[in-house]
């Protein structure tokens, strides 16, 4: 007893450290049944995107949006990108200039996917973007700073523009927004205009 006495403090302040563990827990596991109730629709020139509310939107312009949880101190951010010409590239030259841009190298056990159409549930997205890559994976930039990278590169088989979809995040907080990252873009469709 004398010992719990004379660390009262220290005591109080590894309960109260556990009692904030278990509430951010919680609330993270409410997140994931929530997300569909709790999306709002963002446009993104004729695209349709879901986004969890928690998701704030701090930059927009008819090419690009950045999304961040702005509740919260992860450091995780989400940019949706249109560009509108490709200049006769290739997805995977394409690719490689964005990487090279960023400075971004994958770990070497990390898959380059090229065709993730079965991630879209509306199957006029998936007749659309007919040359998809996505690469997802713990990544270094900079070379010393490790990142969770999550990137998704469209374009339509007749289409000049493309489209970049990207999560970027610390490694621990990747494996928190990248389902959400994923869930809405299987969310994606296009704007019906009545």
């Amino acid at each position: 007893m004398d010992i719990f006495i004379n660390h009262f403090w220290e005591w109080a302040i590894l309960l109260l450290f556990i009692g904030g563990a278990i509430y951010t827990m919680k609330i993270i596991g409410e997140e994931k049944s929530t997300f569909k109730d709790e999306s709002y629709e963002v446009r993104f020139g004729k695209l349709s995107l879901m986004i969890p509310n928690w998701w704030t939107i701090v930059k927009e312009s008819p090419t690009d949006i950045r999304f961040e949880r702005t509740d919260t101190r992860y450091d995780w951010h989400a940019i949706f990108s249109y560009f509108p010409d490709h200049e006769n590239k290739s997805m995977p030259d394409l690719l490689e200039e964005k990487l090279n841009l960023e400075k971004i190298e994958f770990d070497m056990d990390v898959t380059f996917e090229t065709d993730s159409r079965v991630l879209f549930r509306d199957s006029e997205i998936q007749e659309y973007f007919q040359e998809i890559i996505r690469v997802e994976g713990k990544a270094s930039q900079n070379v010393v700073d490790r990142i969770y990278y999550d990137i998704y590169m469209m374009r339509a088989l007749n289409g000049q523009g493309y489209f970049i979809f990207e999560s970027w995040s610390s490694v621990l907080n990747g494996l928190v927004e990248g389902p959400y990252f994923e869930e809405g873009l299987s969310e994606l469709s296009f704007i019906r205009e009545s």
